[in-house]
């Protein structure tokens, strides 16, 4: 290119301006979207070669200047977000509760779409979020904070002994997951139900009834008269009715405070019935929508789809879209894999990666999107270093809440005792 612009036949002003601005539009688009490859040496000298012939003027000089300053500015914001997480990691294997930045874990805007291109070359996803080391550290980072706050929600059910507290905290973690999904961060909502759908929250069978009561509460208070029956016909099932221990039969006993709900149920039930409308209780089902996995989590997928819609309305304040990062990295999986890449004659499938960077160009539009939400540095400090329960702690810790009922409880409630 340089060579046939620099012959006295192509030569000229307009064409060699033409052409150096393209080149430093190539190198501004590189640094922006992939700046972990210019890590190396020899590829940051590579390219102020690049930069110095295309510094033809003094235009061209400062355009260029101002790319190596922000590139890097971007390089040294990745080494101080490495070096943070790498501290957090030691902090919490050492288990010591000093002060950490309040900003770091939780970043979406940190995972960078070349790491995403090089995790999708390989050919195990299983291996996805092992790579702290590697350049796709961010990817590694983001996977185990999702998995550190479902591990937080359950964790938090669980350290409850009282029964009233632990649904007290079940109330506020959904109420926290409605949040996230009409801001659009699927991917805590996702984390909080995925914690809360654990075996050892769900095996609490008074704690999850006497929540359902406060529901059925509030649904009849509300006039959300469908949910009411809906839930009342499930905790009326033989099934649910034999657990004479657990506080349900109070709501069947107490007749007067029954009486009290038919009286205010039967005539607003006359009027919701001729209205034909349909209320629902906007806490439990929007988390079962989201919860859902068929149809290839198409409720979900719907949502998120919204969530995009509105973030690109103009004048909208609601810009936040973070998505289910898992699924998306599987998605990007399926859809890097699934296709031919190369085609027989040597040339890259254009419609393959076409569908691939359609998919990552909304994912860079997430990322900078800017959020207006303060941060609360107490909160998220207590979610980055408290101690959590593992899977066999969690156990443990709900079988103190709810003693073993069932044989089969019994039996894992004796090996996980053995296994201490």
């Amino acid at each position: 290119m340089f060579a046939q612009n620099a012959d006295a036949v192509n030569f000229c002003r307009e064409g060699r301006d033409r052409m150096f601005s393209q080149l430093l539009r190539l190198c501004r688009e590189w640094c922006t979207s992939i700046p972990h490859d210019f890590r190396n040496d020899h590829m940051r000298t590579r390219l102020n070669e690049l930069l110095g012939l295309c510094s033809v003027d003094q235009t061209f000089k400062q355009k260029a200047t101002d790319l190596q300053i922000n590139l890097r500015s971007t390089l040294n914001k990745l080494d101080k977000y490495d070096k943070a997480v790498k501290n957090l990691h030691k902090t919490l294997s050492d288990n010591k509760q000093r002060p950490i930045q309040s900003d770091i874990l939780e970043r979406f805007s940190m995972v960078g779409v070349d790491e995403i291109l090089l995790a999708l070359a390989d050919n195990d996803l299983a291996d996805l979020g092992q790579n702290r080391n590697g350049p796709g550290c961010s990817i590694s980072f983001y996977v185990e904070w999702f998995n550190r706050l479902s591990s937080f929600a359950a964790t938090e059910v669980l350290r409850q002994l009282r029964k009233k507290h632990r649904v007290e905290v079940i109330e506020f973690l959904i109420d926290v997951a409605k949040e996230c999904c009409e801001i659009g961060n699927f991917n805590s909502l996702m984390a909080i139900v995925a914690g809360l759908s654990l075996p050892a929250v769900m095996r609490l069978k008074k704690t999850v009834i006497e929540f359902l009561i406060d529901v059925a509460k509030e649904c009849c208070e509300i006039g959300n008269f469908n949910s009411l029956m809906a839930i009342v016909a499930g905790l009326s099932l033989p099934a649910v009715m034999r657990l004479k221990k657990t506080h349900i039969l109070k709501l069947y006993n107490n007749r007067l405070y029954y009486l009290s709900i038919m009286e205010m149920l039967i005539p607003n039930l006359v009027e919701y019935t001729m209205s034909g409308q349909r209320l629902k209780n906007q806490n439990l089902e929007i988390l079962q929508h989201q919860l859902d996995p068929s149809g290839n989590f198409l409720s979900y997928r719907a949502t998120m789809k919204a969530a995009q819609w509105r973030a690109e309305t103009v004048g909208s304040t609601q810009k936040i879209v973070i998505p289910f990062f898992v699924l998306l990295i599987k998605d990007l999986f399926l859809l890097y894999h699934s296709g031919i890449r190369t085609l027989p004659n040597g040339h890259l499938n254009y419609i393959a990666f076409s569908q691939i960077s359609e998919q990552l160009r909304s994912v860079v539009k997430w990322k900078t999107a800017n959020c207006t939400f303060p941060k609360n540095a107490a909160v998220l400090q207590y979610m980055l270093i408290s101690s959590l329960y593992g899977e066999k702690d969690l156990l443990l810790a709900s079988f103190e809440c709810e003693t073993a009922e069932s044989a089969v409880e019994r039996e894992q409630l004796k090996k996980l005792k053995n296994s201490s």
